[in-house]
């Protein structure tokens, strides 16, 4: 009897300290594993919002609710002090979808029979673009993190200004089209296209969060 109460004193204190750990992590603002949207982060998101990058008048790629998830996904955006600082994080997820996307187009075109084909030169269009896309974000990705602030701007000619930083991912939003443009005219390439269009919303998403700064003289 006594050591029956003994292992059930025992399981409440084991379940007290569970349900204390996880108010306390409740509490923190950390709920299932993503930091609590900062009210920068709300803010910068509400601006993205109303940023249209699309060819036609009206057309808006990121949503308030796209950028705080995407930005959540990542524990960096709690300590986010910047624009900067946010845009990065949604280059970093471009980074490994660019690799990964990469990586899907030539498995389907390893698996096409007709090497001659359209499908097959409409991958080869996506695998040269892809392979260039992730060249290119490379190097402006080290532009970026090289990014001397506001601050200092205009003292060292050897980094970028905070008014080319916007510039940097534009580039990368150039070279990654010719692959959305040639998967149009493919058939059976939905999964692909679906791809190409998150790729795009990243690039949007820090093209959009990096646009204040180029209202800035540099």
């Amino acid at each position: 009897m006594e050591a029956s109460h003994m292992t059930t004193t025992n399981f409440s204190t084991i379940v007290i300290m569970l349900l204390s750990s996880a108010i306390a992590a409740q509490s923190s603002g950390d709920v299932g594993g993503k930091p609590k949207p900062t009210d920068f982060m709300v803010g910068a998101c509400k601006n993205v919002s109303n940023f249209s990058r699309g060819h036609n008048e009206g057309d808006k790629y990121v949503s308030q609710e796209f950028c705080i998830s995407t930005l959540q996904s990542d524990n960096r955006s709690a300590n986010a002090k910047n624009l900067h600082d946010l845009a990065l994080i949604p280059v970093d997820i471009l980074k490994e979808r660019v690799v990964t996307a990469g990586g899907n187009v030539k498995k389907m075109l390893h698996n096409t029979k007709n090497s001659t084909s359209s499908t097959a030169r409409h991958l080869r269009i996506c695998e040269l673009d892809y392979a260039a896309t992730a060249s290119i974000l490379n190097f402006y990705d080290a532009l970026m993190r090289n990014y001397q602030g506001e601050r200092s701007a205009g003292h060292d000619d050897d980094k970028p200004l905070f008014s080319k930083l916007p510039e940097c991912v534009d580039k990368v939003y150039e070279v990654s089209s010719y692959c959305a443009i040639a998967l149009l005219d493919m058939p059976g390439a939905e999964a692909l296209l679906k791809e190409s269009h998150q790729l795009d919303m990243l690039i949007n998403l820090s093209i959009a969060l990096l646009a204040p700064y180029k209202d800035l003289e540099s």
